[in-house]
């Protein structure tokens, strides 16, 4: 009998251990699974913002092969040379590039398809006849719904079964001048592939791993399809996505080894406190078990001489009350202790979970306070680094339109001082027609000349101006002020063509009323002077442009480099800021935790001292 109850007691330790150690395992292994649901979804948050960069990077390239179309399809002079018999050699001269470039029919047959280099591509009906069949579906087929068209056609699919993305556009008059014909419709394609330097672009504009543009989803990481005007795929982005759960582990390590260092030595501290209470209980327990066998080996004796005699009864019955006397007062005291045991360790408890809580509670207070701030950073931050990236690319291409507009200038003085010459020529000339009507003649003649020369130089100044329109519209909508620029001086220059026309129409008339009148002559040359004059002032201007472009140079190349510097160091600094928060946000999970832990032991703990104290 006293066996059992030594080996009831010795039970009853281990079970308590055995809690104690199971509450730690469960502990530990809660916070492991939270850990890992966190690191997922950061993981997750992280590949979807990078989906969607991507996603507006294809949509802004798409945006400016749509631009491009539509800057050049939108052109009275295409209307003019490309409907009817197109005009090979103004096509040639004005839309080829070392891009693909297509003027179609309504029926998507090929009408020109030359580059720069003299290349001459197949055409788009053989090397793309899917992306040609869905642009003629979606591109207007009268002049009503062409006039009303106010941008073009951007689409993605295969072109020679490469992803390429296509921007078309009706060839339509912009300013109204002329007039479509009542012939079919024709139509201007741009085709332009997605190569490796767009990708490695957007992979640095992100800070994104290598982008891969393969005809299939890659087995590992991220896998985005790039689809065509249905919606199909015709290609796949492939690229391997940040892992800035796996980061923010590392980063918050030793904090979460402290944590369960710190819960490991008051799971040891309670289990060391629970097994002397216990073992106290033991030995109290075992002192009663000998004491009631004593009683009870005190009682057979008695029975057994309660036949020899009365009064060894009496002595017998009397030791046995003392003897259960006895017994409840050990009863007594080994209740004694175990409420006093109980009464320990809740006065241990009092003094140790509060300290946790109110540590927690001061973590929760500090990750707080430095998650409101670094919001605040990371959104200053954020906003001056959006600024100032908007700042240098602007610089960028305020530095490129400068040196072509330079180059513009310098070009445009040079054929002017060509044109002075040649007027001053004619103006001599014009002065001995007095003399003799042949001379007078042959002067008119170096007049026409020189109308021809000032017709080549509005011809140069169209090229120039259609050149600025399509590179304006190759860089992405970014320059979209310096592409209305290039319009108006292709405007500027068919008029000066339709007045080098007329004025080759007076020339003509001069030469027939020669005979008639020299005092003629005389007016002439002295509109030939205030022509001078006026060429004079223009190439004075050109001059002062050059060098006012020299200067606009200069300093856009000093703030573009500030431009870059303050951009590179606000990025660095974001990045530092938004670290700094999620650390703060997993402090603030690890206290949040940790309370809820405590809160759980202390209620277990309060069980195992109410079972003491109801001994």
């Amino acid at each position: 009998m006293r066996q059992e109850r030594g080996k009831r007691a010795q039970v009853g330790v281990r079970s308590g251990t055995a809690l104690l150690s199971a509450l730690a395992c469960v502990t530990l292994l809660t916070c492991g699974v939270l850990m890992l649901i966190l690191i997922r979804e950061l993981d997750a948050n992280a590949a979807h913002a990078e989906i969607a960069a991507v996603t507006a990077s294809l949509d802004e390239a798409v945006s400016a092969e749509r631009t491009s179309a539509y800057n050049t399809g939108r052109w009275d002079d295409a209307v003019s040379h490309l409907y009817g018999k197109l005009d090979e050699q103004w096509a040639f001269a004005n839309l080829s590039g070392k891009y693909m470039v297509y003027v179609v029919d309504e029926q998507g047959r090929t009408l020109f398809a030359r580059r720069a280099d003299g290349t001459i591509d197949p055409p788009i009906r053989q090397v793309a006849p899917a992306a040609i069949a869905k642009l003629l579906r979606r591109l207007p087929h009268d002049r009503a719904s062409a006039d009303h068209d106010k941008s073009g056609l951007g689409v993605a699919d295969l072109y020679r079964g490469r992803p390429a993305l296509f921007g078309a556009m009706a060839i339509t008059p912009l300013q109204g001048k002329v007039r479509v014909p009542n012939d079919d419709m024709r139509y201007l394609i741009y085709v332009d592939y997605i190569d490796t330097s767009l990708l490695k672009k957007w992979s640095a504009r992100f800070g994104m791993g290598p982008i891969a543009l393969s005809g299939t989803a890659g087995l590992s990481g991220i896998s985005m399809p790039l689809r065509d005007a249905v919606g199909q795929p015709v290609g796949w982005f492939n690229w391997q996505a940040k892992k800035p759960g796996r980061e923010a582990l590392a980063g918050i390590a030793p904090a979460m080894l402290a944590a369960v260092a710190a819960l490991a030595m008051i799971f040891v501290l309670l289990v060391r406190i629970l097994r002397s209470q216990q073992q106290a209980l033991v030995a109290r327990n075992e002192q009663q078990a000998a004491l009631t066998d004593e009683a009870e080996r005190l009682r057979a004796e008695a029975e057994q001489a309660l036949g020899a005699a009365q009064r060894s009864r009496h002595v017998a019955d009397e030791a046995a009350r003392e003897a259960v006397r006895e017994r409840e007062q050990h009863a007594h005291r080994l209740r004694e202790a175990a409420h006093e045991a109980g009464r320990s360790l809740r006065a241990t408890l009092a003094m140790t979970l509060p300290d946790l809580a109110k540590l927690a509670d001061r973590l929760d207070e500090g990750t707080d306070l430095a998650a409101a701030s670094t919001r605040i950073q990371a959104q200053h931050a954020e906003d001056v680094v959006r600024r100032t990236s908007e700042a240098a690319r602007s610089l960028e291409d305020i530095a490129a339109n400068t040196d072509r507009l330079a180059v513009a200038s310098a070009s445009i003085g040079g054929e002017t001082a060509k044109t002075r010459a040649a007027v001053s020529s004619a103006a001599e000339s014009s002065s001995a027609a007095g003399e003799a009507n042949t001379s007078l003649l042959h002067h008119v003649t170096t007049i026409g000349e020189a109308t021809r020369l000032i017709a080549g130089v509005a011809e140069q100044t169209n090229l120039l101006a259609l050149n600025a329109t399509i590179e304006a519209a190759r860089s992405h909508g970014e320059s979209a002020g310096f592409a209305v620029v290039a319009r108006e001086i292709k405007t500027l220059s068919q008029d000066t063509q339709g007045s080098a026309k007329l004025i080759n129409q007076r020339v003509a008339a001069v030469q027939q009323a020669v005979h008639d009148s020299v005092g003629l002559s005389q007016r002439i040359d002295a509109q030939l002077h205030q022509i001078q004059d006026h060429i004079a002032a223009a190439a004075d201007a050109a001059a002062q442009q050059v060098a006012a472009s020299g200067g606009i140079r200069s300093s856009v190349a000093a703030a573009r480099q500030q431009a870059v510097a303050v951009d590179t160091s606000m990025s660095q600094i974001s990045g530092a800021i938004t670290e700094l928060a999620r650390n703060a946000q997993s402090s603030r999970e690890i206290s949040h935790d940790m309370r809820g832990r405590v809160q759980k032991l202390r209620q277990d703990l309060d069980v195992i001292i109410s079972e003491l104290l109801a001994r």
